[in-house]
């Protein structure tokens, strides 16, 4: 994990921990909906932001992801509703649950160009979440504003937090085997298999281990084809509904007449067999091989 994201933390942690406090100092003065509406706002924020960074961080575990930032937001909504009523208790434990569960999906589900972005978002709603929620549980204590809590200042202080916070390093840095397209020093190879009924063609392709491969699927068939690497380990691949890459499997799918792309770095030498998977079609001769060589 970046250190950028370490610092992110560690202040939505701080942060969290100060408003909490303050509805323990403010609890005499604030009345029950305004206790109400604190827990439910801060479990609500913590859940969304920390499920959304969970949810990139355990990308594909959508399950643990899911329970850790539940339980994230549900416990935030609880400490911020013990000290006001049972009411407030329960409004910040369902919004945190909510909140939690929602980031969490959203961390799933954004594309990985995106998922930097995306917590800086969050993060700037938070801050300002938090503002809000200060402003709010100061409010009763005192009708003097002194310039610290004026509102020109805290917008002009949180302009100045989003234009640092945007100077940091990348929050999520990319992945060491990521396929660099625009890199002039990537050794690419190109390859094209045609597929029509019944055959693949050519039918045995020779690649080597560490070279990235562009391979283009040319069906000029009249009937789709999916072909399959059997047991070819390979790099990470973008998501497509034409390829895919499952527990070292890589697929590429063509209706009739089209073209589609794929591209991937094989890791382990060795002979592999390409089908196509179609009910069938296999049984038909549409099978070959590919040798990965060092």
């Amino acid at each position: 994990m970046a250190i950028p994201l370490y610092i992110t933390l560690i202040g939505i942690c701080i942060l969290t921990s100060i408003i909490i406090w303050q509805t323990f100092v403010c609890r005499k003065r604030i009345t029950t909906m305004t206790g109400m509406m604190v827990a439910m706002a801060l479990g609500m924020s913590v859940g969304l932001v920390t499920g959304v960074m969970i949810g990139i961080l355990l990308s594909g575990n959508l399950f643990y992801s899911t329970v850790m930032a539940m339980i994230i937001g549900m416990v935030t909504g609880y400490l911020a509703g013990i000290p006001v009523s049972i009411l407030a208790v329960l409004d910040g434990t369902l919004a945190g649950v909510m909140g939690g569960m929602m980031g969490a999906m959203l961390g799933e589900m954004i594309a990985p160009e995106f998922q930097d972005p995306m917590i800086r978002i969050m993060v700037v709603l938070f801050i300002a979440t938090i503002l809000l929620l200060f402003q709010i549980l100061k409010q009763p204590v005192t009708n003097k504003r002194d310039w610290l809590h004026h509102p020109v200042v805290m917008v002009f202080g949180f302009l100045l937090f989003i234009m640092g916070y945007n100077q940091l390093e990348p929050l999520i840095p990319p992945p060491s085997n990521e396929i660099g397209h625009d890199n002039p020093h990537v050794n690419v190879k190109n390859l094209s298999i045609e597929a029509d009924e019944y055959a693949f063609r050519p039918n045995r392709i020779q690649v080597e281990t560490g070279e990235t491969i562009k391979l283009e699927l040319n069906n000029m068939g009249e009937s789709e084809h999916i072909l399959e690497f059997i047991g070819l380990e390979a790099g990470e691949l973008p998501s497509s509904q034409h390829h895919q890459q499952i527990s070292g499997q890589i697929q590429i799918h063509s209706n009739a007449g089209e073209k589609q792309g794929i591209t991937f770095i094989p890791l382990v030498p060795g002979t592999y067999r390409y089908i196509c998977t179609i009910p069938g079609h296999k049984e038909a001769g549409m099978e070959g091989e590919i040798e990965v060589t060092l």
